[in-house]
């Protein structure tokens, strides 16, 4: 049976390159948007002032339920700037109306916006390959964004780009060694070999930082 998508947002843990974002660019007083089970806010709340909302509760939020609350990405429940920064990591794909949910941010947040999304970049071999990222087949997903586009929408908000990176590079190695028929031990060894040699990465995500003016 497939996860439904707060299935799927109840078993979110940290990821080590959005908690090293929010580390750097995150400020005094962070919002999480879109914060699933809370990973973030739960692993950040004795080093800042941070926050977490979503449309629907989590049984994990009970750990600290003054920290959160039930709301829209559209509509938040806070003052004009009340925060330094806003975070929303795998959020803004799953909205039909992310400009106006970055319109939210920008009113919310003081300083700047970490964000990311899915990358849905296809390139040429993939295509020829009849490849996909998982994310393609999400019936959850509204929105697929590159690079490009995913600028384009963030600085329609008003947000200047101040750092832009892809992260969570897809490992090919299983796909690889069971394509050559290969298991067990040697299937292991020969991802590893092709993940250490491979002169070409593709990534599952891409992560932006966003200045406020």
């Amino acid at each position: 049976m497939t996860d439904t998508i707060h299935q799927k947002y109840a078993r979110r843990g940290i990821n080590k390159y959005r908690l090293q974002a929010l580390q750097e660019h995150g400020g005094d007083s962070i919002l999480d948007v879109g914060c699933g089970s809370g990973a973030y806010v739960l692993n950040m709340a004795d080093e800042r002032r941070i926050e977490g909302v979503d449309a629907s509760p989590f049984e994990a939020w009970s750990e600290r339920p003054a920290l959160f609350k039930v709301a829209s990405a559209t509509d938040l429940p806070h003052p004009d700037a009340s925060f330094d920064t806003v975070c929303s990591f795998e959020t803004l794909e799953h909205l039909p109306d992310p400009d106006r949910a970055l319109r939210e941010f920008f009113r919310v947040c003081r300083k700047n916006i970490i964000i990311s999304v899915p990358n849905c970049r296809i390139t040429e071999g993939m295509r020829r390959s009849n490849l996909l990222y998982s994310h393609w087949g999400d019936p959850t997903h509204c929105n697929f964004y590159d690079m490009e586009s995913i600028k384009d929408v963030v600085g329609r908000a008003g947000f200047e780009i101040s750092q832009a990176d892809y992260i969570n590079p897809v490992d090919v190695g299983p796909f690889v060694m069971e394509t050559l028929g290969l298991s067990g031990v040697m299937l292991k060894a020969g991802s590893r070999l092709l993940k250490r040699f491979s002169r070409s990465k593709h990534y599952i995500t891409i992560l932006l930082v966003g200045r406020k003016p």
